[in-house]
């Protein structure tokens, strides 16, 4: 039996396959971060990060910071529902809140 050394490629080839390798590993994670937020999307699991996002633009400007009461009713010191809170709201909300309609 004989054995035989590693081949090797030339150097022009062995350097650029790293770097091909690395763009097509980038290029995959990119994909999968946009079928993530995709899926996230469609099965409606943003929704709290939406409710997050949009309630710091709306309390930004609120005298003593997002936190504080706003003037809905909350008490002081009030922040963003958390998470449970959250989907127990909006489950709750679906149940009340039926249209009969389409439209």
């Amino acid at each position: 039996m004989t054995r035989t050394g590693p081949t090797t490629q030339p150097a022009e080839q062995s350097e650029g396959r790293p770097a091909a390798r690395a763009g097509t590993r980038r290029r995959a994670r990119e994909a999968l971060a946009r079928a993530r937020i995709l899926w996230r999307d469609m099965t409606g699991e943003s929704a709290y990060d939406r409710y997050l996002a949009r309630y710091a633009r709306e309390h930004a400007d609120c005298p003593n910071g997002p936190d504080s009461a706003h003037g809905s009713g909350h008490e002081s010191g009030h922040g963003p529902m958390s998470e449970r809170e959250f989907w127990r709201a909006r489950a709750r909300r679906a149940e009340t809140e039926i249209s009969t309609g389409c439209c």
